[in-house]
């Protein structure tokens, strides 16, 4: 859980508990969290502090990320290394798992050391000691993966990805590099591939998501670039030079409030997820009028595109609710001559 869950005076948590007020005598429920504020707010009993796996374990399950086997036949210098590294990812399976992975691609010893030593140790978070193992293993990123990555932070918390779907918004923003004759949808599903190696995502059922502690970090190294809209307050808080917005589907804000996004003019993604009913087609038309540098647009419950949608020159990523279908499509659509996926 995270603090936000206590947010209206602790009503969202009290409407999330009322379905379990009547159940078996013994039941219990196990909450996990991180933040103290979560722990003070819902503790019936004395908290557990889990703490790192232990030494030996870790150090098999380390072994295994960087060498590919918890065999002891590997490089000793390396193992001696690895040792000292292995000291300050606290017993975090996931800070083991992320900087073993990027380690396991360069077994120069010169390289480990070189992690081993940097200052980025030395960093100190409120709440977690493992996100300079997070931030080392963004840093060795090929540049072309770390925007990649960097812009899923525009997406919330758990949110479920689709390659097919990403791949194509991350080629419609320009990310995605030309490599001679591949169709270049093809190079965006191996820079995907590669992040999923490398364990930036995991696997879930029909989907992939980013691990809380990673959308962290992707959101810390990409917090001028990218910003979701929860509720009204946070339209004070978008930074001025944002270039990509996610609007929740709050009850809390109205048009008005996504009007003023016009402002925004250095915008290149804007996923609008609110339902504006009839005012969705207004809201996008001044969108339209001024915010000339968008890319990528996905707006759902809209059955009507604005007449001055040819503006969008440099439009490329097209969404619009398929629950919605357009009944009509303006003569300036044919303008989107950048237009590659209307979806």
């Amino acid at each position: 859980m995270w603090d936000e869950a206590l947010k209206e005076n602790g009503q969202c948590w009290k409407r999330f508990c009322a379905p379990f007020r009547n159940v078996q005598e013994g039941s219990m429920m196990l909450v996990t969290t991180r933040c103290p504020k979560v722990i003070e707010g819902v503790r019936t009993m004395d908290p557990v502090n889990l703490e790192g796996l232990k030494d030996d374990v870790f150090w098999n399950f380390f072994k295994l990320c960087a060498f590919g086997s918890e065999e002891s036949n590997n490089d000793a210098e390396l193992e001696r290394i690895g040792r000292g590294i292995l000291r300050k990812l606290k017993g975090s399976p996931l800070a083991a798992k992320t900087l073993g992975r990027m380690l396991s691609m360069d077994l120069q010893a010169s390289h480990w050391n070189f992690i081993l030593e940097s200052q980025l140790w030395e960093l100190r978070q409120e709440e977690t000691d493992i996100l300079p193992a997070l931030r080392l293993s963004y840093m060795y990123l090929p540049f072309y993966l770390k925007q990649c990555f960097a812009f899923c932070a525009v997406y919330p918390k758990d949110y479920k990805f689709q390659k097919e779907r990403l791949a194509e918004i991350w080629v419609a923003e320009g990310f995605v590099e030309p490599q001679g004759g591949v169709p270049i949808k093809v190079i965006g599903h191996r820079y995907f591939e590669d992040l999923v190696a490398r364990s930036f995502f995991q696997k879930v059922g029909g989907g992939y998501v980013i691990h809380d502690l990673l959308h962290d970090m992707a959101q810390k190294v990409s917090e001028h670039d990218c910003f979701i809209l929860r509720n009204k307050s946070d339209f004070d808080k978008v930074p001025q030079n944002v270039r990509h917005l996610y609007v929740l589907p709050s009850h809390d804000f109205d048009d008005s409030n996504l009007l003023t996004l016009c402002k925004y003019t250095k915008l290149r993604t804007l996923i609008c997820k609110k339902n504006l009913g009839q005012k969705t087609c207004f809201a996008m038309a001044h969108w339209c009028t001024n915010l000339l540098r968008m890319r990528v647009i996905s707006c759902a419950f809209t059955n009507k595109l604005p007449d001055n949608i040819g503006n969008w020159k440099h439009l490329r990523y097209l969404e619009i609710s398929r629950a919605c279908p357009s009944k009509r499509i303006p003569s300036s659509f044919c303008w989107l001559y950048n237009l590659q996926i209307i979806s």
